[in-house]
């Protein structure tokens, strides 16, 4: 029997993860893409709608009354975005860890929003 080989799909692309403990992580690659970096200080919003969530820079959007967050140096945003993100997508611990896939730009009048929409299981 010969040996035939596999094709591993690369799991490279840009995303944002809720894990078991709220954690919000941005993945390597979006850090990359985006050009966030620890120093950068970043919007997160919400589109309940569509179950989107919204990543963009502060300096460069200059969204009025936003608080900003910081990625660590893994690209963890935070207990305290992921439980938010969550409560307003009603997403409960059974539905965690939950993957957000990038699907690109998206115009909110004068601010364009990184958006990364729910993965379907």
């Amino acid at each position: 029997m010969a040996f035939e080989p596999l094709n591993l799909s690369s799991r490279g692309d840009a995303s944002l993860t809720i894990d078991k403990f709220y954690r919000l992580r941005v993945s390597a690659s979006a850090l990359r893409d985006l050009a966030i970096t620890q120093f950068t200080p970043v919007v997160v919003s919400v589109d309940v709608e569509n179950k989107r969530v919204g990543l963009v820079k502060q300096d460069l959007a200059k969204v009025p009354n936003a608080k900003t967050v910081r990625p660590d140096k893994r690209g963890y945003l935070g207990v305290k975005a992921g439980k938010m993100v969550a409560d307003k997508l009603a997403l409960s611990a059974d539905d965690l860890p939950a993957r957000f896939e990038h699907v690109g730009r998206v115009d909110e009048g004068a601010v364009f929003w990184n958006a990364f929409e729910l993965a379907k299981d």
